[in-house]
């Protein structure tokens, strides 16, 4: 019976990227003539849809207005992203690349459950050497709404699964609620803003990826 793990990047599996974060600001001021202040903005565990759209409606931004620049917007963000890219914009987190290894070698299959944008996080991923391990995904364009992600990348993934059989790993309070509104399975690892104080309405919780006997355990593997 298939089973898969669904990781989110930034905090989860890699650091932050400080050129797809500048990007925002790029994009709102070079398709909609507005100047935004992405690092006051409460965006962990947002998708990049999320984040644009909050971004713009705090400068009174029209909803149409911000609809019919979207394809755009993402469009360059791509660009820009693509274009700046440094080693620190995919930084592995700790013990992460061998986690990944492990796990590849279980009878789960692995994916994507991100808000970056489709494009981005592929060019990280890849760029971060570890690209080859995932299956499937869903990403921040695909929906304003995390849980909705789900979805996407079971489609993706073209195969009969479960919900119960699907596990998703992330490291903000939204990655939990998203799991619990798409009705699959949460593991919270501690390696973003948050500490695992603040991720207990998890099924686990794990301070990093270095805890992999207790990962391990709680897959049955």
């Amino acid at each position: 019976m298939a089973k898969l793990l669904l990781f989110d990047i930034d905090g989860t599996l890699m650091e932050e990227s400080p050129t797809h974060t500048a990007s925002f600001n790029y994009v709102c001021s070079s398709i909609y003539g507005v100047t935004t202040d992405i690092d006051s903005f409460p965006r962990h565990g947002m998708t990049d849809t999320g984040i644009l759209y909050g971004l713009l409606k705090k400068e009174n931004v029209e909803d149409d207005q911000i609809r019919n620049g979207m394809k755009k917007a993402f469009s360059a963000m791509a660009e820009y992203v693509s274009a700046n890219l440094k080693p620190d914009d995919y930084k592995l987190l700790e013990n992460v690349g061998h986690i990944l290894e492990r796990l590849n070698n279980t009878t789960y299959s692995l994916g994507i459950l991100t808000g970056n944008l489709q494009a981005i996080a592929s060019l990280r991923l890849e760029r971060a050497g570890i690209s080859s391990y995932f299956v499937a995904g869903g990403y921040g364009d695909d929906s304003r709404v995390r849980s909705e992600l789900v979805n996407y990348a079971i489609e993706r993934f073209g195969k009969s699964i479960e919900r119960e059989d699907i596990y998703l790993i992330g490291d903000t309070p939204l990655d939990i609620r998203a799991a619990r509104d798409a009705s699959v399975n949460a593991i919270a690892v501690a390696t973003g803003v948050y500490k695992a104080s603040d991720l207990t309405g998890s099924d686990l919780v794990l301070n990093n990826f270095t805890e992999e006997k207790k990962l391990k355990d709680f897959l049955k593997i």
